[in-house]
This record gives C-alpha cells, structure tokens and sequence, in this order.
C-alpha cells in the first residue's frame, strides 16, 4: 500500500483517482489524451459556446485511419468513484449525435469518460448511437484512460496533476521515486491542483530546446508549483537524477561530469530580497553549470522578477549566456483569464471551505478571475478556511482579499496565538529552515521571544502544518519551513512593526539569519523591513563579529551604515586586507565595491585609494575593463586627473586597439561556450567607454563587429552546440467560453 499526498490509501495498482479532478480538468485531460494517445490534435468546445456539443471536441483528422473525417469526442464526467456509465447518463446526447452524424461531424464518435464502463454497456452505448446515423462508436472508461496515465510519461507531463494524485512507484524507479517524493513533500497538495498555464508549457519547451529555463514573477505568482512539476516530468521523462539545489555549493557538489541530470533552483539569489553575498558564488559555478548543459544536465531557475533585476549588476551572465536570452525567462504572472478562473476554481473545489461559503461566492467568481493582480497564491488561500475564516462572501470583501493579500497575511498572523506565533519565530530564528525534531534550544528562543511554553511552541508546529508551515523532507531528514515565502515577509513586517522585538529577535536568531534579513539604520532594500536602529549597533556587531570574511564584507557594502562599519572593522580588520589588488573586471570584485562604499561614508585611507585608482587604469588598457565607466560607485573613487588619464587609456589602448583585444579573447576561449554570444561583454565595454567619452567615433565600432565576426566564423569550425531532447507540449487549439459555466459545480 501507498500513502497519497492527501494521506489516502493508494493500492499498487490502484487507478487514478479521476474522479476528483474536476468537469473542466477532466475535459483538459482528454485533449491530452487524444493528442499523445489517439494521435489527434482536437479543438476544444466549452459548453456554452459548443452549437450543442456539450464537453465535445470536434476536429478534422486525416490519414489512413477509417475515422479519418471529421469526428466527434465526447466526454462524460462524474465526480462518484466507482460509479458504472450506463445508456440512460447519455440520453441527452442521443439527439445531439444524430444532428452531428447529419452534419457529416460523427463519421467517428468517441466517448471519453472517467466512469467505469462494463462490457455489457460498451455493447449497447455503441449499438444506440450507431443507430443514430454516427460512423463508429468507441468508448474508453476510467480503465483505459488509467492505463493510458501509467504507460505514457509524455501524457504524465502534458498533465502534471496526475504526479499529485497517483502511485509514483508505479511510473519511475526506486530512485528517482524518492527524489520526487522529497519534491512532492515540499510543495503539499499544490500540484493535484496544478493548472497547466502558457507560462508551464513555454518553461518545458525552452528547458528542452536550451537545458536551462529561468522563471520570473512577483511573488505568489506560481513558480514554484511550476518548477516542481517539470522537476519530476524530468524524472518521469528523461529518467534525470533530479536535485533540488539550494546554493551554488550544492550544484558544485552534486555535479556528475556523465550528465543526465536535473537541478531545480528555486529562489536562487534571495527567497524576498536580493542576497547579494551570493553573487560571486554563483559566479564561480556559472561555467561549470554551461559545461553540464553540453553533456544534457538541465537547470530550472527561480526567481522573484524584482530579485533578478537586482542580481544582473553583479552576476557575470558571459559566463552562461543562455540565461540571458529572453526565450528562457518566462514572466510567469502574465496568466490569462481563462487560466485564473481554472486556479479559482481547483482551490475551491479542493480546498476546505464549505459549500455555503462556495455557493456564496460562486457569482464572484468571473469578476475575481478578470483581476490584474490576481495571484495564484491568493487562489490557494481564499479556498483555505484557515486564511479566509470570518471573510464575509460579499462582493466588497471579496474583492479586498484578493486586492490586498499582504495585509490579510498580516493580519492572519497578528491575530495568531502566543503560541502560534512562536512557532513561526522558530522557523524565521533559524534563517527559514527548522530541523525536525526541532532541537529544545531551538524552541526555546522562538518561546523566549513571545513568552510562550515551549510544549505549546511544538503543538503549534504541528498544527500550522499546511497553512503557514510545512514539515518537508530532504536527504537529510525532515524540517520546517514556510509554506510560501510571503509568510516569511509578513512575519518580518510584523516583527518591525514591534520596536521590542527587534532586540529580541538579534539576540535569539542565527549570524547567518541576521545577515539575510536586516538593514542599519539609513538602508533601504526591497523585501528587507527588519532595520536595526543605531542604539543596537553594538548588539548586531557582537552577533556578526565571528562570521565568515565574505558574508561580513557583503553585509558592510550593501546593508552596513558608517556606525555599524566603523565599529565592526575594530572588531574585524581583517575586513579591509584585500583593498590592494583586484581581479578584472574590476566591478566584479567584492573588494572593490567593499571599497567603493567605504570611500562613500569616508573611512577609506588616501593610498588605498589611490593604489585602487591605479589598478584601474591598468585593467582599461591591459582587459579593455570599462567598471568605472559603468558603475558611478567606482567612478568616484578616482580624483579627476586620475579619471582623464583613465578615459585617454581608454581611447588610445581600447578604442584604438580593438582587434587585439578581439584576438587576445579568442586565444582564452573554450569551445564548450555558443561562439556568437563569446564576446558580448566586450561589446558592451567598448560602448560604455564610447558613452562616457563622448565621442562619435563609430569607426571603433565597426573595426569591433568587422573582427568579431571573423573570429566567431572561425571559432564555429570547433564549436558543437548541446543536444537536446524535447518533452511533450500540446499543439492543440483549446477554445474557451464565458466564465459562469465554468464554476457551474464549484459549490457542489
């Protein structure tokens, strides 16, 4: 016996549950079906924009096939297990055939249903609309179509809400079997309630094309339900070894030079806001990820869209150039009305809320999937009575939960007990993820911080399970994490909005966390609302005192004030011992924009400055590095005799020498890297210094793309593009019609 995800039982060779799919799912189900398994791309017709056809696709097939013509599928939908399809359940379509076959659409009929079909009535359904005047009767049952689910992995993937509902076992071996249970557990019941969007089928379509996919949205946007479908596609599919990385450490360590395998890296540079401590990290890992494409490793990539543009500035994209193609960063909020209204209408029907409440909705339901700032994640919680307990069903409430879904979490978690709110405390204390069994020192600094027992902090724990929290599985064991990444924001902004807690939280919480969520007094960065006052500065310098060298030199460039640097550079000169050299491109350095910052608040020494100045001239001239000229920071560290002489070796040893710099980077090349991006980062140097020199000298210009495309035609000889092997994506043409007929049943 298996365990379901909802916790039912599941027999070795039980049948898929189709049954609590849904009318509308079940429908999206069959074109599949007819796509991959019977071969036809089909057009969908809703009910009420069908001329008759109720839950039918029509479509013209050709070929040798004797159905081949125009033909009609049915489908026949119940939502009671086990229940036999009879003749009488198709009455109705008895007349709607006979007008179809007169038309000359029924030369085939088939009947796609998730009921049970016996022998007997196989018999006498096809005998009753063959006497209707349609070609050939055929009808498969729940059976088939189960069949149709545990033979086909294409199938599987073109419907990734199969993965959520069936036996894993029966599909995948054993380990690639507990690699999707371990995704399985970190995303709950989010995937049975999939719906598959543009945004799912253009990520499969680039990670087949290109072995790497980077999904951008706001949060609640879905990316990770995304993420987590294609990620056990590919073990499904592509038999991958499938890792879920959580650092650029992890993609090193688990790297295997024979290929084959799948990462899924989600939130990769900051789960709310931008880490850039990360940066150089990732950078290192860059060629070695484009070396793996080659050998058919793939990378799915996640990211909150505001994080992505933050993290550019200092990721060396040149070293992976397929993440900076725009066919592979899918907008993933950018959903249609139809796919909102299908997001609605799962997490209502499958969530917990009482039919009273469904029913009381139900009218609403069209206007709320029209909203712009409709979130899938909002979806989730309005289906949820946790998160939607008291909400009045009318159309002015209604409406403000989806408008404001940040203040309702807020709210939720303002108004959670003592202990509730401990509970969350340890998992925020502990940087996001909480060991399971939580240890007793753990706890109690979550229980110190809300005077809460710490029996009642390990109840809670448990009782948050699904909602806020979540109890996921790795290879190391169990944890806790949050449930969605926004219940980590508003615990943050709840933890500001309380000036007592914030001593609280630097005293109990991890170095590690501390860095990742705080800012001095004067600092601003998007997603980070925990800042820490002046009169705590010396509290914050005894908790980060004793951390690594890289992590404290980041946290003093980008979130440190001068209060907090002067203090922590007494403690920790260490700090300031890699200010006399730097790597090129200088901008890329984490010492140089250590630099550039201590020069802004005015602790940097005269000859240190100047030492910088100087290295920076050498890099224009000796690697055609144009940091100064991109970034402001850098640019006044220099003096201004300093910066004519830098813009003069720009032009004499730059603009003027372009083809050596050409050949000098054709001599370093490796031909694992796509040829025609090989040199963007010098085209984009070369176009800053003109920009910042004020010339119009185009002749640079064109002596670059001229010598450019000489050695790309040369260095093509040696390239071998990666391979690829695509996975399944519809080709049908699905048509929808008004809202209303959707959630026809929702309430039911």
């Amino acid at each position: 016996m298996t365990i379901g995800i909802d916790g039912s039982i599941l027999s070795a060779n039980a049948d898929y549950p189709l049954h609590r799919l849904g009318w509308k799912s079940f429908q999206d189900l069959c074109v599949s079906v007819a796509e991959e398994c019977l071969r036809r791309p089909v057009q969908n017709f809703l009910p009420s924009a069908d001329a008759g056809r109720d839950g039918a696709f029509v479509g013209k097939w050709d070929g040798d096939d004797p159905a081949s013509g125009e033909s009609t599928i049915q489908c026949k939908f119940t939502s009671k297990e086990g229940l036999n399809l009879t003749l009488s359940m198709l009455s109705d379509e008895l007349p709607k055939a006979a007008k179809l076959a007169a038309k000359g659409l029924a030369h085939d009929y088939i009947i796609l249903t998730n009921h049970p079909v016996t022998g007997a009535s196989d018999l006498v359904i096809r005998e009753a609309f063959q006497k209707e005047g349609v070609g050939r009767c055929r009808i498969f049952g729940s059976d088939w179509i189960s069949r149709q689910i545990k033979t086909s992995p294409r199938l599987r993937m073109m419907a990734p809400r199969l993965y959520g509902m069936g036996d894993l076992t029966e599909l995948i071996d054993a380990r690639a079997y507990e690699q999707a249970q371990l995704i399985l557990s970190a995303m709950g019941n989010d995937l049975e309630r999939l719906v598959v969007t543009d945004a799912h089928r253009r990520s499969v379509r680039a990670i087949s094309e290109h072995n790497l996919v980077l999904l951008l949205g706001a949060p609640a946007a879905g990316k990770s339900t995304i993420g987590a479908s294609i990620a056990i596609g590919a073990a499904d599919i592509w038999q991958s070894n499938t890792i879920r990385a959580t650092s650029p450490e992890d993609v090193q360590r688990h790297l295997d030079p024979k290929g084959s395998q799948f990462f899924w890296i989600d939130d990769a540079w900051g789960n709310t806001q931008y880490q850039q401590q990360t940066a150089e990290r990732w950078n290192q890992v860059f060629p070695l990820m484009q070396g793996a494409m080659r050998r058919d490793t793939r990378f799915l990539i996640t990211s909150r869209d505001y994080i992505w543009h933050a993290a550019q500035r200092d990721l060396k994209l040149s070293a992976i150039p397929t993440l900076r193609q725009s066919q592979v960063v899918i907008n993933v909020q950018k959903l249609s009305t139809a796919e909102k209204a299908q997001m609605l209408y799962n997490h209502l029907k499958m969530g917990d809320q009482p039919a009273t409440f469904r029913a009381a909705v139900k009218d609403l339901l069209p206007t709320l999937a029209e909203r712009k700032d409709f979130l899938p994640e909002t979806a989730r919680r309005f289906g949820s009575r946790f998160f939607a307990n008291g909400l009045k069903p009318d159309a002015a409430n209604v409406e403000k939960f989806f408008a404001k879904p940040q203040d309702f979490l807020f709210d939720t978690v303002v108004s959670l007990s003592i202990d509730c709110r401990a509970a969350i405390a340890t998992v925020f204390l502990n940087g996001g993820i909480a060991r399971s069994p939580v240890s007793s020192e753990n706890i109690a600094a979550g229980a110190t911080a809300f005077g809460a027992e710490p029996g009642g902090v390990r109840a809670q724990l448990e009782a948050l399970d699904g909602s806020l929290l979540l109890l996921a599985q790795d290879k190391a064991g169990g944890f806790w994490t949050y449930k969605h990444p926004t219940v980590s924001d508003a615990f943050a902004k709840y933890l500001a909005s309380k000036p007592e807690l914030v001593e609280v939280y630097l005293r109990g919480a991890k170095p590690y966390s501390v860095i990742y969520e705080v800012v001095c007094a004067g600092i601003s960065i998007q997603g980070a609302p925990l800042i820490i006052p002046d009169t705590l500065v010396n509290v914050l310098v005894d908790k980060l005192a004793g951390i690594d060298k890289s992590f404290l030199r980041t946290f003093v460039t980008y979130r440190a004030n001068r209060t907090f640097t002067e203090a922590v550079i007494k403690r920790r000169p260490d700090l300031i011992s890699g200010l006399s050299s730097f790597v090129t491109p200088i901008k890329d350095d984490p010492d140089s924009q250590l630099l550039a910052r201590l020069h802004a608040l005015g602790l940097l020494d005269e000859e240190t400055r100047a030492n910088f100045a100087t290295a920076v001239i050498e890099a224009i001239a000796d690697s055609a590095d144009s940091s100064i000229f991109e970034e402001t920071s850098l640019k006044n560290v220099l003096d201004a005799d300093e910066l004519n002489i830098a813009r003069q070796t720009a032009k004499n040893e730059v603009l003027n020498k372009v083809g050596n710099h050409v050949a000098r980077l054709k001599a370093e090349w490796d031909k694992e890297y796509p040829p025609e991006d090989y040199f963007y980062d010098l085209e984009q140097a070369v176009k800053r210094i003109l920009e910042d020199v004020a010339t119009d000298d185009t002749a640079a210009l064109a002596d670059l793309r001229k010598a450019v495309q000489t050695a790309v035609a040369s260095m093509e000889e040696d390239y071998e593009p990666a391979s690829s092997t695509s996975a399944p994506v519809s080709s049908s043409t699905p048509r929808s019609s008004g809202l209303a007929a959707l959630f026809r049943d929702v309430d039911e």
